[in-house]
Formats: structure tokens, sequence, C-alpha cells
């Protein structure tokens, strides 16, 4: 799976505005005030110190960043990596980025611009390492030694530090994106946040790819409607789930009856969902075959 987020993480940033808008949150997060004018895929297939170590063995993107400096134009190049786990290597890798960019620029005979590596942390968790070399090195090292001669830095992107309204700030599907890393592991914040934006009933290709790859479900690329998708994993569990019951109340001894009275409780949990807003009022009604005016009247004696 994590080569399925790699390669759909890939195609979601080979679309420019949702290049543009990471790196432009990359300057935010960098302190630097500026809107990117023009963002350019590079070729990654450089092999500058030898055959095994190429950019396109170490970076998922490669941009560079023309930028208005007063009445000049400047640029900068961005690395993008997307991260599916937190890898403690990751700041080794991006100073070797950083050089490998730097040789291949003087072999083109081309000034030094600053590049800046620039980490999508997709994982489940908070990102938990440094993000610069000298963070990894003991302080009264550098007091005694000064410090090292070149140092690295990483700047992370990471969905579950930020707040819902930067989030919800961005233009494009980056938001999207990010939201569901950062609530993904939370059943009902995830649904909520899901259903909370319209956007999501109509999902763009590459956007609904990277989203099933992020949360591991086969989701309906044909629809892209990502609420229904939600309804239809939902109604897919509550029926596992009754299988299950069944199953295991019979292998335990149960008769039948008593089988169907262990599993008695998905009624119960369809009207919990339905009370949270995870579950559509057509959606719950088919779960639990029935119509609609007989489910009503059930989930209202069941709250009543």
């Amino acid at each position: 799976m994590k080569k399925g987020k790699d390669r759909s993480a890939k195609a979601f940033f080979s679309v420019e505005e949702n290049a543009r808008e990471m790196v432009k949150l990359a300057f935010s997060e960098l302190g630097i005030d500026a809107e990117p004018k023009d963002v350019k895929v590079e070729d990654p297939v450089v092999s500058y110190l030898d055959d095994n170590l190429s950019l396109e063995k170490l970076l998922d993107k490669l941009y560079t960043v023309t930028l208005k400096d007063g009445d000049r134009n400047t640029y900068c190049i961005i690395g993008l990596e997307n991260q599916s786990k937190y890898d403690p290597s990751m700041l080794i890798r991006a100073g070797i980025s950083s050089l490998v960019i730097s040789g291949w620029k003087l072999k083109q005979g081309e000034e030094l611009k600053p590049n800046y590596i620039v980490v999508l942390n997709m994982s489940d968790h908070e990102w938990k390492g440094p993000r610069t070399l000298s963070e990894c090195f003991s302080k009264k090292d550098l007091e005694f030694l000064g410090p090292s001669a070149v140092d690295v830095r990483i700047v992370v992107i990471d969905p579950h530090t930020m707040s819902a309204e930067k989030i919800r700030s961005l233009r494009t599907d980056l938001s999207l994106v990010l939201g569901v890393i950062k609530y993904k592991k939370d059943k009902d914040a995830f649904c909520d946040y899901i259903r909370s934006d319209e956007r999501f009933t109509d999902l763009k290709e590459v956007t609904m790819r990277l989203i099933s790859e992020l949360i591991d479900r086969k989701l309906d690329m044909e629809e892209r409607n990502m609420c229904k998708a939600l309804d239809d994993l939902e109604r897919i569990r509550l029926e596992e789930g009754e299988a299950q019951g069944f199953a295991s109340g019979e292998a335990q001894g149960f008769t039948r009856g008593e089988a169907q009275g262990l599993a008695k409780g998905k009624e119960n949990t369809v009207f919990e969902l339905r009370r949270k807003g995870n579950l559509s009022l057509e959606v719950a009604a088919e779960t639990l075959n029935l119509s609609l005016e007989e489910y009503a009247r059930r989930e209202e004696r069941f709250f009543s």
C-alpha cells in the first residue's frame, strides 16, 4: 500500500494547482511571504554522483519555483517527498538530495539557488523526529565543536498539527487531502469532516485515488462520491458484523434463534450511527431491509 500511496501522491502533485498550493504552504512554514509566480516540474532523472544515486531515487517530485523579488524575478528549487510513515533517516536523505541538486546545477553551468526539501507527512501520527540535522547532535558536542559545517533542514507539512481553519483556508483539493490525513484515525471526526464539505460528493479522479490509498479502502472511482462511498463501506461493515455474529453464535452451540439474538445489536448500532450523522436515512433503512417509513418509526421508538 505504501507504493500505492506514493504513486497516487505523485499523480496528485503533478496537477499544477495542487503543486502550487503545496509550495505556498511550504513558504508559509518557512516564514516567507511570497506568491509562487511559476511552478515548473523538473525532471528528477538525474544521476550526478553515480548510477545508484539519482534524484529519482531520492525525491518524489522536484519543482523550479519562480518568485517576484522587487523589480526582478528569482527562483528556488523545491523537492517534495511524500512519507507514508515516519522515517528517521529522512534528514540524511534530504541533505543528500540538496547536494545532488546543487551538483546537477553546477554541472549544467547554472548559478546556484537555495533549495528546500518539503516532506508531506501522510502517516497516521504526528511527525516525531527532528527537522534539522543539528538537532541530532548532542548540545555539549555542538557547544564544544561549534555548529556543523553543513546543516540540513526539512520543511515538514504535518496535517496532524495544523489547525482545521488553516486546512480549510486552502483553495485546492490539497485541503481535502490534508483533512483526510488529519482525521482518518478518528472515525466519527473523519465522517463528520467528509460530510461537511460538498466537494467530497464529486471528487477529481487524482484526489479520489489518493484518498482511497490514504484510508486503505477501495472506493468507487467511477462515481467519485466520497459520501456515498462511506455509506457503502459502513453498510458492508454492518453486514459482515451480522454474518460474524451468526457464525460466532452457532459455533458456540447456540441455536439459530439465539445466534440471531446475539446479532440483534446491529439495529441499535445503525440507530446510533444515524444519530451521529454517519449514515444517511436511505442507507440505514436498506441495511435493515426496512422501508423508509418503518425505519423512521423504529428509530423514533428507540430514542423515545
